[in-house]
């Protein structure tokens, strides 16, 4: 039996759309389903709980990647599978995945695709699936909050790139990988990835893989604000790992120390003094779409 998270009243109601045409489409194949709806942000994780007690084998999220990070971390360790129905801002783990902009055209791909099993990354015992990190993104996340309002999806975070050069200040932080000693870093961006592709495809880390176990622990030197739009354009490619302000490290833990510190965890944004990275390797089943 399929289980479908949706919050009905995201999106401007447009989700709540989407969920009927997906219910259209289980119904025409002749499968099962229960809706479970979310009553607000933090809520996916419990109703993937109650759609595990009531024996749903499929799971299906619909919305952004904050939504999906959101339930995974019920999902790991289940022997349910993840169906991605792309609906938010970024919807950056969906284009790692290599899945129709459409949400609904998404989940029909993944319903004629094929079952794997993939690493998922965890910030102080939490899951996250695709990107965590802190540094230039994070204040381009809080400035996307407000663009997203008037520009859609990519567009709002290129305003918000722009909007925040002004102001800016490098991030400093300590670091600790594999069990290091730790060490002072003071740098642009700091980003802990299992998947490739931040704000809205950026391509951050574009050698990460969701199945070999590790992390790409990637580190933007200190890079002065007016060349910020000159990198940008590389940034988005993934050029900037060949450049020498840019060092990218495989890893299973990762530890950083700041008083105060937001991190950015699949596109949502906490506090916290210590933030302690680790893979789990093979933790959670996803549907891809057919090659």
């Amino acid at each position: 039996m399929f289980a479908i998270i949706v919050n009905p009243v995201s999106g401007g109601g447009k989700n709540a759309q989407i969920a009927k045409r997906i219910q259209e489409i289980l119904g025409q194949r002749g499968e099962a389903y229960r809706l479970f709806e979310t009553e607000n942000e933090g809520d996916g994780d419990r109703q993937v709980r109650l759609a595990l007690e009531s024996g749903c084998e499929s799971v299906i999220c619909i919305g952004g990647d904050g939504t999906l990070s959101e339930i995974v971390h019920e999902l790991i360790g289940s022997s349910s599978v993840l169906y991605i129905v792309p609906c938010g801002t970024g919807n950056d783990f969906a284009r790692v995945l290599g899945l129709p902009k459409d949400p609904v055209e998404a989940f029909k791909a993944q319903l004629d695709g094929r079952r794997t099993t993939i690493d998922c990354g965890s910030i102080n015992g939490r899951s996250f699936i695709n990107v965590a990190g802190s540094g230039f993104d994070v204040e381009v996340l809080r400035k996307t909050e407000e663009f997203k309002q008037v520009y859609p999806g990519e567009q709002a975070y290129r305003k918000a790139v722009l909007a925040v050069l002004s102001s800016y200040k490098a991030f400093q932080t300590e670091m600790s990988i594999d069990g290091s000693e730790f060490k002072p870093y003071k740098g642009t961006i700091v980003e802990i990835a299992n998947g490739c592709y931040i704000g809205g495809g950026m391509k951050v880390a574009p050698a990460a893989q969701l199945q070999d176990g590790l992390f790409d622990v990637v580190m933007v030197d200190c890079v002065p604000r007016m060349l910020i739009p000159f990198l940008l354009p590389l940034f988005i490619l993934g050029v900037h790992v060949h450049l020498p302000i840019a060092r990218v490290v495989k890893a299973r833990d990762v530890v950083l120390r700041a008083r105060g510190m937001v991190v950015n965890i699949d596109g949502r944004l906490e506090q916290m003094d210590e933030a302690h990275f680790e893979i789990r390797p093979s933790a959670l089943d996803i549907m891809l779409p057919n090659k």
